[in-house]
């Protein structure tokens, strides 16, 4: 007893100590080299295709992003057929609408590349579509919080999971998505990430089921629990080595922060400038991805009881 009572005086006078001792700093940063930033995701679910093409801003620039105007914006399938972009709305979301009805992203396994000319720099990227397993189905059960977390909200009701299994084959990655009452859970917390049905590379999961904890990700409780008549989708995309790592450093990145925060470090691109000379370079990511979707009503009297 006596060592943890000390134990609290010291980490009390340590937090003390961080808090008495914060000292405002000014300083001046250089605002750097503007550059095109690529938002371009396309999937084989949808018929509408958006690339999004914006300028970059300062640091600490809070404004809106400013549209990258008069680009050419172009998709080619591994057969040479070229699909064109326009931005008809001059907002710089560059759009692709299939008269088919049908997705320009199709066959599992071939390439896509983007091509983008912006002020007469030339920008390419290619990316590869890759299989995605099929969520066989989504279960909830009643669930009351140990303790309160926001006195506006719930404290009983339903968490949810979905079941899938891995792709057999080491290698697979897949990024979970997620709608609650039809609203994307798209804050950085949400972005959730899966390499063979566990976390990382280098777990042994390849091949099973996805693990439980990946398999409740699909739970914000910063918005509360599910309640009875609450609609889920859930959403399971697939993913290619390089789109996993560029994800996994956009979660470390949105996630750096506090007294043990490391310096920011620029999170890589797949847009390259064709001419290797030019001094313009893009940021951004092309990349495309196989999706399977499932949806419920959480519905209390088919609720699994709380354990």
């Amino acid at each position: 007893m006596k060592t943890s009572f000390k134990f609290f005086i010291l980490a009390f006078v340590f937090a003390t100590t961080l808090t008495s001792c914060e000292d405002v700093i000014d300083f001046e940063t250089r605002e750097g080299v503007q550059q095109l930033v690529v938002d371009a995701w396309l999937t084989d679910t949808e018929s509408r295709h958006v690339v999004k093409l914006t300028l970059s801003q300062p640091y600490f620039d809070n404004s809106a992003p400013i549209p990258a105007l008069g680009a050419t914006v172009i998709v080619f399938s591994q057969d040479s057929t070229a699909y064109q972009f326009t931005d008809e709305a001059g907002n710089g979301e560059y759009v692709y609408e299939s008269p088919t009805g049908e997705s320009l992203i199709k066959n599992v396994g071939e390439s896509y590349a983007l091509y983008v000319n912006y002020e007469g720099e030339e920008y390419v990227s290619l990316a590869q579509l890759n299989p995605v397993p099929k969520i066989d189905s989504i279960a909830y059960e009643a669930f009351t919080l140990p303790i309160v977390v926001n006195d506006t909200l719930p404290s009983s009701g339903f968490i949810a999971q979905f079941y899938a299994t891995d792709i057999l084959g080491r290698g697979n990655a897949y990024w979970v998505r997620y709608r609650k009452n039809g609203v994307l859970e798209n804050s950085p917390d949400d972005l959730i990430l899966s390499f063979d049905g566990g976390f990382t590379p280098g777990a042994d999961t390849d091949g099973l089921q996805f693990i439980l904890p990946i398999r409740q990700s699909i739970n914000s409780f910063g918005d509360g629990l599910y309640q009875d008549g609450d609609s889920l989708e859930v959403e399971l995309y697939s993913l290619s080595l390089e789109a996993y790592f560029f994800l996994f450093q956009v979660v470390q990145e949105s996630s750096n922060g506090g007294i043990f925060a490391v310096p920011s470090a620029n999170i890589p691109t797949n847009i390259v400038n064709r001419n290797s000379g030019s001094a313009k370079t893009a940021i951004g990511w092309f990349g495309i991805s196989s999706v399977s979707k499932l949806s419920t009503v959480i519905d209390k009297a088919k609720a699994r009881p709380e354990e």
